[in-house]
């Protein structure tokens, strides 16, 4: 009698664990991230990387704050509350130089395919526009749009982190 009073302690307790095991399996999916800081230095690593590839003398437009968006509808199916960390600028060739900034599409293109990103969109959906965006491994993507302006052409380079908790974990409220 003994023995079966243990033994169904025992399944009481097994089921009890399972089920707290299920429940908290729910919230282990709110795995951690990268900080936002963390996400704006490999940005921002990204982005000197990719500058390093074009002629010296260029220049940028460059928003130098942190830009942190919302996450809240997310197409990676996560969780809501993250966020991402995107830098942008404008290209800007030397004008004392023969250089072109339509170089840019073919110089980065080349790059990035050698490094192995994924390409997510090559499409021009209007005449003047034509958008190049990859992916590397780690979830951050780089973004080249080129505006033909009808006498001169305009550049933007984008470099944005993958969906992160600003602090790394979920707020736990």
């Amino acid at each position: 009698m003994t023995h079966r009073r243990v033994g169904a302690a025992l399944v009481v307790a097994v089921v009890i664990m399972l089920t707290m095991a299920g429940c908290l399996g729910k919230d282990k999916a709110l795995q951690s991230t990268e900080t936002s800081a963390q996400a704006a230095q490999r940005v921002d690593m990204l982005w000197e990387e990719a500058l390093a590839q074009l002629p010296s003398g260029i220049t940028t437009e460059r928003n130098l704050s942190l830009r942190s968006l919302s996450c809240d509808a997310p197409t990676d199916g996560g969780p809501g509350g993250r966020i991402f960390v995107e830098r942008r600028a404008q290209i800007i060739a030397p004008a004392s130089s023969s250089w072109s900034v339509t170089e840019v599409l073919p110089i980065l293109s080349a790059f990035w395919q050698q490094k192995g990103y994924k390409v997510i969109t090559d499409d021009n959906p209007f005449a003047d526009l034509h958008r190049y965006h990859v992916q590397a491994i780690d979830g951050y993507r780089l973004f080249l749009q080129t505006h033909d302006r009808g006498g001169r052409y305009d550049v933007y380079l984008d470099a944005s982190s993958p969906c992160v908790w600003e602090f790394g974990t979920p707020d736990p409220q």
